[in-house]
């Protein structure tokens, strides 16, 4: 039997802001650590795991990125530029891309550096509606953090409680193309009241709530103590830097 046909969506559209100086003329996604980029990487790893199309969302200095992905003779690429990048955020940018989509997708933010064999057990994941989670992972009130039950996502945001939740969302994502439609019209419904600054996790929280129980619900995957980081700040990029690059 073929394996089920499956799409990638990577977004890299942000400024990335609070990595200034490093990103003042560079987009994130093109950061480089042991000589090769975080989008490099993340292409290649969406390679291994099977996924031959892939849509990259681009904003700030895309030119940059389209002339990396070119230059690198990387194939079925298709750029979605986000144009109002600067005033929008995730769910604006995954939105876009969604609305591209013709198959079942699995979602990566651009600036995570992750082990591969993470996302290859993501891909590989039976349910329709997949999350990589970090269980063992402090928390606060930075990250996207999960309330689960079960095996089941039942909220998922930065103001969940640090107390109620198993741990932190990774930014690697699966989404069932049947699930594609709800996704969008919550986008959409989100935009046409001029909510544009909600990171994407925003619609698998409505999306949860628009169906019974357990069949709109992301199902957990755990990251099981693979090296991951989500590079935002100056200090997330030395210890990218320093601990989590030389371990992928």
């Amino acid at each position: 039997m073929s394996q089920k046909k499956i799409q990638g969506i990577v977004l890299c559209a942000g400024r990335g802001g609070r990595l200034s100086p490093l990103t003042d003329a560079l987009p994130k996604c093109l950061l480089t650590f042991d000589g090769r980029t975080i989008l490099e990487r993340c292409l290649e790893g969406l390679r291994s795991a099977g996924v031959g199309e892939i849509f990259l969302v681009t904003g700030y200095h895309r030119d940059m990125i389209e002339r990396f992905v070119r230059d690198r003779g990387y194939s079925g690429i298709t750029f979605v530029v986000n144009a109002d990048y600067a005033r929008t955020n995730t769910a604006v940018s995954l939105n876009l891309a969604l609305k591209k989509a013709e198959a079942d997708v699995v979602v990566v933010n651009g600036d995570v550096l992750f082990d591969q064999g993470i996302l290859a057990d993501l891909v590989a994941l039976p349910s329709v509606l997949g999350a990589a989670i970090d269980a063992d992972i402090p928390l606060d009130g930075e990250e996207i953090k999960v309330i689960v039950r079960g095996n089941r996502i039942i909220r998922i945001g930065k103001d969940c409680d640090p107390k109620k939740s198993l741990g932190e969302a990774i930014g690697l994502y699966k989404i069932g193309r049947d699930s594609i439609a709800g996704l969008i019209r919550i986008y959409d419904d989100l935009e046409k009241k001029g909510e544009f600054h909600h990171f994407f996790e925003k619609g698998f929280d409505l999306l949860n709530d628009r169906g019974p129980a357990g069949e709109r619900a992301f199902e957990i995957f755990l990251t099981q103590g693979r090296p991951w980081i989500e590079i935002d700040t100056l200090e997330d990029y030395r210890h990218a830097e320093c601990d989590v690059a030389p371990r992928l």
